[in-house]
């Protein structure tokens, strides 16, 4: 898994990782992913397993979230 990643245009990096004891006991690989906001451009950071199938990021922060709009039409 690399520590940089494009997505439509806008970029995000691995900031951390961690893991995580799932409620079967089984461990899980977290990647902390940051990127800066769309709207504003300030920078913000999510969570997602490393294993994801889909790498489907949010695109602003969470004072500017908006979801099911598109960020070039803001």
């Amino acid at each position: 898994m690399g520590t940089l990643r494009m997505y439509q245009g806008q970029r995000y990096w691995v900031a951390a990782t961690s893991t995580y004891r799932r409620p079967d006991g089984s461990l899980a690989v977290m990647l902390r992913w940051a990127s800066h906001c769309a709207s504003c451009g300030a920078v913000f950071d999510f969570t997602a397993p490393a294993t994801a199938a889909k790498f489907e990021p949010n695109r602003r922060c969470q004072k500017h979230k908006r979801p099911g709009r598109r960020v070039g039409g803001v």
